[in-house]
């Protein structure tokens, strides 16, 4: 008699995360759970059995992208379990579900609940099942600390899909680190939605951090000007663990547009904020992010805004236009920006982050910097510096993931950034 094998295929499930590092946080810890419990993680590229779209509602662009990531899921294998899940998901779940296909609409609130409920759909998976899952390889790994915003910016539907503002245990948040240094990432990220208002103490979690061996490098993942006060400064400049490197958003260098998006500062008080932090982290790289077109952002608003972006010189910038979200206070003002003066305003500020990122470069170069070394393309490895500086160098793959000696060579006209291999490690 013959004897039939019945072989257990493993289900498949692809990810497509949009937004912040707290959803990039939220969607691995998902990847985790579903491969302790028997599924197999494969690009979003391909066909899957699971799809799973972390969304993103921050403007009226990112919804829309959120909508197509969908739409693709759906195309690529329409018997697939489809789920949106992240901030367009939570505050559109109605839109969300006209579109065809979509089997699960999932807030924030909940995420922690989608691996348990994929797993109810696969009669094959143990739901009891909790095998060793090792982090995906990664160079740096995001930590998630703090969630929730009550800002309620003009132009920002986040604090609408995230207005629970909590703060992890510092002791859960270390305990996660040292599983992290354990499996041998040298640098980690705190991340939150508004991370400078972790509680009880962000300064306190940083020298925390800094404490653990194995962990060489500690990144904020972005702070309010606001929120930056001598005792975080001070936890900054203490250890040469912690990155020089902060992302601060300005979002306008126009007083009057800076009123108008309900952020509370103005371009002085920014400016004297990172005075106060360049003296206490000296090189400091510093990113920003800026949107133009506001509602109500004149030429020459937009004018002063980029001389003022100029004049504080940030090592990179992100531009964003201007997109209308309904449901915030912006997308009801007069005054809108023409499309084609969004696209011109654009290209000109970019043109100026290009300059900078260049300008800051190049204070580089002849200098001798640690680089922690994360992928390799076309035969030539590239990392990061740990104050934000793209490096591309040649060496074996074998670096990858190590932190080592590079010094910076020249930097093209585009801003690519070269050098070599220092003290042997090639």
């Amino acid at each position: 008699m013959a004897i039939r094998l019945f072989l257990f295929v493993m289900p498949t499930a692809a990810y497509y995360t949009l937004g912040c590092k707290i959803n990039q946080y939220e969607t691995e810890k998902i990847r985790e759970k579903l491969e302790r419990l028997g599924f197999s993680t494969v690009s979003f590229a391909s066909p899957a059995d699971v799809y799973i779209i972390n969304s993103c509602t921050v403007t009226g662009t990112a919804d829309a992208k959120s909508r197509r990531a969908i739409r693709q899921a759906v195309r690529r294998n329409p018997d697939a379990l489809v789920i949106a899940t992240g901030c367009y998901a939570e505050l559109e779940p109605h839109s969300v579900s006209e579109i065809e296909g979509v089997d699960l609409i999932i807030g924030n609130e909940d995420k922690d609940s989608i691996p348990e409920r994929i797993a109810a759909r696969f009669p094959d998976i143990d739901p009891n099942n909790d095998s060793v899952v090792l982090p995906r390889v990664r160079t740096r790994a995001i930590v998630k600390v703090q969630d929730g915003c009550s800002q309620f910016c003009a132009y920002c539907a986040v604090p609408y899909a995230r207005n629970r503002q909590w703060s992890r245990n510092p002791d859960d948040v270390i305990n996660e680190l040292r599983v992290l240094a354990g499996f041998g990432y040298k640098e980690i990220v705190l991340a939150g939605i508004r991370l400078g208002s972790y509680q009880p103490s962000l300064p306190d979690l940083i020298r925390l951090a800094a404490e653990i061996n194995g962990i060489e490098r500690i990144r904020l993942s972005s702070l309010e000007v606001w929120e930056i006060d001598d005792n975080l400064l001070s936890a900054l400049s203490d250890s040469p663990k912690v990155c020089r490197h902060l992302h601060i958003p300005l979002q306008s260098g126009d007083e009057q547009v800076l009123r108008l998006m309900r952020r509370p500062y103005t371009p002085g008080k920014y400016a004297e904020v990172i005075r106060k932090v360049r003296n206490a982290v000296p090189d400091l790289g510093l990113t920003t992010d800026v949107m133009v077109g506001f509602p109500g952002e004149s030429q020459e608003a937009f004018e002063r805004s980029l001389r003022f972006v100029e004049e504080v010189e940030f090592s990179r910038l992100h531009v964003f236009r201007y997109s209308p979200r309904p449901g915030t206070k912006a997308a009801e003002m007069p005054d809108k920006v023409p499309e084609a003066d969004k696209t011109l305003r654009s290209d000109k500020m970019i043109e100026l982050g290009n300059r900078l990122a260049c300008q800051y470069a190049s204070r580089l170069v002849g200098k001798t910097v640690q680089v922690l070394v994360e992928s390799k393309r076309a035969e030539v490895l590239s990392g990061l510096t740990d104050n934000y500086v793209e490096v591309r160098f040649d060496g074996s793959e074998r670096l990858r993931g190590s932190i080592i000696p590079v010094r910076i060579d020249y930097v093209n006209d585009d801003g690519t950034v070269f050098g070599s291999i220092r003290g042997g490690e090639s």
